[in-house]
This record gives structure tokens, sequence and C-alpha cells, in this order.
């Protein structure tokens, strides 16, 4: 490996610690508790995207509220919207579709993602393409959040 190749690897390898270090509060897990985090968002699991069939299992791990934050037609393989609502509707789940663009948040997703858990109870699942976006947005509508 030539000196700017292995620059370039060390830089890569760097950053994407240091992306890591900072946003793994970002991935909460429902049954983790950290001092930092509020009592809001220690209800709240992140992961990637989901299936329909995914539904029934999130319901019997005792999710009671799902967030899409995916916008339709990212991916052929993805559920749109209306089917995942449908869905989590039959299952008796609450539903939420907040999606954020790759691009990034606006103002309007978080106002939306904060509306969201207020208004709800339980534990939430919230879901993108890999769990990124969601869990950028439930840290920026938390953030503030007395505990």
């Amino acid at each position: 490996m030539n000196q700017k190749a292995a620059l370039i690897a060390l830089i890569m390898v760097v950053g994407v610690g240091l992306y890591w270090g900072k946003t793994a509060s970002v991935f909460i897990s429902s049954n983790l508790e950290e001092s930092s985090m509020s009592e809001v968002a220690a209800r709240v699991s992140v992961g990637p995207q989901i299936q329909l069939a995914d539904l029934a299992i999130l319901k019997e791990k005792g999710i009671a509220v799902v967030i899409n934050n995916r916008p339709d037609g990212e991916a052929a393989d993805q559920p749109n919207d209306e089917a995942v609502a449908a869905a989590a509707a039959a299952l008796g789940l609450s539903y939420y579709f907040i999606p954020v663009s790759p691009r990034g948040l606006t103002q309007d997703n978080v106002d939306d993602m904060q509306e969201a858990l207020a208004g709800s109870a339980g534990p939430v699942f919230a879901y993108c393409r890999s769990g990124n976006r969601s869990g950028i947005l439930l840290q920026a509508a938390t953030q503030g959040v007395a505990e």
C-alpha cells in the first residue's frame, strides 16, 4: 500500500471512529439506561428497515408505537407508508410517518417527532434504511427534554 492510500485509510478509520463515538448514544435500545437519556428517549428503540411481517414480531416484543422515518420509494423492496400503516393498524399498533430525507433533518421532522413521542405511550420503534436517520432525529427531538 502506498503512503497516500495508507493515509486515506487512516483518515477513514479515524473519521468513522469519531462519527460512531459521537453518535453511539443515538442508537438507543429500550432496555438500556443512560443518565443523560431523557425518559422519552428511554422508551425508544431505533433500527433499520423492517418488512410488514416484522410488525407482528415488534408487537410480540412489546412495541406499541412504530415510527417510519424512511421516505417512500427509496428502495424497491421497502413497503410504502400506506402498507405499513394498514399492517400496523391491523395489529393495533400506533403508527407515524415522519420521512427524513437522506439530505438531512428539517425542523418539521424534529417537530413531528416531538409531537409523536409526546402523543404516544409505550415502547416505540423508529426506523429508516439503516437506523441512522432515526437515531439522529431521536437525538434532535429529545435534546433538552427534562428528565
